[in-house]
């Protein structure tokens, strides 16, 4: 699960590590299995932060959003759309979370990125209604 890595990446201070739930901005990797950032800025949520053995670099388990919101036929992922909602999340338009596509990413500049403007990649967290809504859909997708 872990990602081989690269001895050129840029790795970000812990101190500036996401949490689990957090918004990121980040290249998501088009073919997982390269692991090499993707060509443009989406969110992504943070599932799990990793830490070395040595406690200087870190991974970030994170899933793919994307404004493409096929709610026809990805009823188990995790859509947000309520325009409140988004502003407090820092979403800047209707998401959806593929809970299919997960990914351990390091914690550096090549993959997460802030966007003009923002000095973080982290642009906000999942609210109260968006985590029990993630908690449904994953007692829905265990029963599937």
């Amino acid at each position: 699960m872990a990602p081989a890595g690269k001895a050129g990446w840029t790795y970000y201070p812990l101190v500036a590590l996401p949490r689990a739930l957090d918004i990121v901005w980040c290249r998501f990797p088009s073919d997982r299995a390269s692991l090499n950032p993707g060509p443009k800025l989406r969110p992504a949520l943070v599932r799990s932060v990793y830490l070395n053995r040595g406690h200087t670099k870190a991974r970030a388990e994170v899933t793919y959003g994307t404004s493409n919101l096929k709610v026809e036929t990805r009823h188990l992922d995790l859509i947000l759309a309520n325009a409140t909602d988004l502003a407090e999340m820092g979403l800047p338009q209707a998401t959806r979370f593929d809970l299919d596509m997960t990914v351990v990413l390091p914690w550096c500049e090549e993959f997460f990125m802030p966007r003009e403007g923002q000095t973080s990649p982290i642009i906000g967290h999942l609210n109260f209604a968006a985590v029990s809504q993630l908690e449904t859909i994953k007692v829905l997708r265990r029963r599937k």
